[in-house]
């Protein structure tokens, strides 16, 4: 158990997933350990939330964006993907989905603790699966809760064909634009700063064509425009990433307790719910 007043600074985390000499998957008969990581009193740093609106759209309110608990939290997720008991590379690991459960308001200056926590992993054919939660307590109370799913893939010898996405006409659409240097402006205030958002060159090094932008700068940007009530339940699955510069489409379809949508160009980026309650 890893328990901080004060989070640990992203850069050394990073810099230290960045030298890490372990192996891409879970090695045979090994396991993941239960890691833990608390932030005992949490404070919200009203010049990084400020800043975290603007680059995700969203406006002022008494209450924080649901999904800024999870930018709270980085620090500690970095603790524990970056530390020795973790037993694969952090810059391996491929986002797959997010689930965020807010069940009060999130207040603006913080308060109480949050903890976060994996064990295990699921060893399936084409992959590896890791599952991180984060829960946002104040004494008695669950304020938030989210389930953060990565994956590792395995090697496979024949490319598979992609999917295809069946997906509801949209009854509204909004277009997003991505500008060139979004990923280093949200790097700086979401703490994620894998080279694979900052530069061309440097996503370059993992195998992508140029810059991606964050999924978790999607995932808010959606929710920054669907604008949901709390308490809510948000969904998303990340199914291809968004190139910096570039602009997509938020495609929205309001159901009887919330709304589907996706985020689409040619293809489809991201598909995700929200739910009431």
């Amino acid at each position: 158990m890893m328990t901080f007043t004060e989070l640990p600074t992203h850069g050394p985390l990073y810099w230290q997933a960045l030298r890490s000499r372990k192996p891409t998957l879970v090695p045979a008969g090994a396991t993941v350990p239960r890691l833990e990581a608390t932030w005992a009193e949490v404070r919200v740093d009203a010049e990084n939330l400020a800043q975290y609106r603007a680059l995700c759209g969203f406006g002022e309110s008494d209450s924080l964006p649901a999904p800024y608990p999870h930018v709270m939290a980085s620090a500690l997720h970095l603790a524990m993907l970056s530390s020795p008991q973790f037993p694969v590379r952090l810059l391996g690991l491929v986002h797959l989905s997010n689930r965020i459960e807010v069940f009060t308001g999130l207040p603006k200056h913080g308060g109480g603790q949050l903890h976060a926590w994996l064990e295990g992993h699921d060893d399936g054919e084409r992959m590896q699966t890791f599952d991180l939660h984060t829960e946002w307590r104040d004494g008695a109370t669950l304020r938030w809760r989210e389930l953060t799913r990565f994956i590792v893939k395995k090697p496979v010898s024949k490319r598979e064909a992609a999917a295809v996405v069946e997906r509801p006409r949209p009854t509204s659409t909004t277009t997003i634009a991505v500008p060139a240097g979004l990923g280093r402006r949200y790097s700086r205030v979401g703490g994620d700063i894998n080279p694979i958002h900052l530069f061309d060159v440097t996503a370059k090094l993992f195998g992508f064509e140029r810059a991606i932008i964050h999924g978790m700068w999607t995932l808010a940007r959606c929710v920054a425009e669907l604008k949901p009530t709390t308490p809510c339940v948000i969904d998303v699955q990340f199914k291809r990433p968004v190139f910096i510069p570039s602009t997509v489409t938020l495609e929205r379809t309001p159901v009887p307790d919330g709304d589907d949508f996706a985020v689409v160009s040619e293809k489809v980026h991201l598909t995700g719910t929200v739910r009431r309650g």
